[in-house]
C-alpha cells in the first residue's frame, strides 16, 4: 500500500469527463478520491469529511469555486492552503480576483503529471 492511499482528496468539477479523468488518475495514483458536482455539492462533502487536498474548479453552476474559495477564506482560511484551483481563465485574472488568497494554480489544460505533482505539493504542506 502506497504513502498516497491514506490521503484523501475531493474533485469539484462540473465536467463530467475532466471529473472522471481526473479522480481515475488519482485512484491508479493511490489516493482515495471523492467528487463533487458544483460547489454547493463540495461544501456539503466539506462539512461531513476532512481532504488532504482539493481540486477546485472555478466556473461551475450554482455555487461558483469563486464564492466557495471566498467562502473559506471567512470561515475555515486553514483550508484554502489545500486547494488547487484548474481553470481555463487567465491566471492574472484569477489571482487579481482572489486578492492573495493561498491556493495553487493548475491552469487549464494540464498535464496528468502536472496535476500529481500538485497534489503531492498540496498534501505535503498541510
Amino acid at each position: 500500500m502506497s504513502e498516497s492511499a491514506k490521503i484523501s482528496v475531493l474533485v469539484v468539477e462540473d465536467d463530467p469527463a475532466i471529473r472522471r479523468l481526473v479522480k481515475m488518475v488519482l485512484d491508479r495514483a493511490g489516493y482515495q478520491v471523492e467528487t463533487a458536482t458544483d460547489g454547493v455539492d463540495a461544501v456539503l462533502k466539506l462539512g461531513v469529511a476532512e481532504y488532504q487536498a482539493i481540486i477546485l474548479d472555478l466556473m461551475m453552476p450554482n455555487l461558483d469555486g469563486f464564492t466557495l474559495i471566498s467562502t473559506l477564506a471567512r470561515n475555515d482560511p486553514e483550508k484554502l492552503k489545500k486547494i488547487i484551483v484548474t481553470s481555463a481563465a487567465s491566471p492574472g485574472v484569477i489571482k487579481e480576483r482572489m486578492k492573495g488568497q493561498p491556493f495553487a494554480l493548475l491552469p487549464k489544460p494540464f498535464e496528468i503529471t502536472e496535476l500529481l505533482a500538485a497534489v503531492k505539493r498540496c498534501v505535503s504542506q498541510s
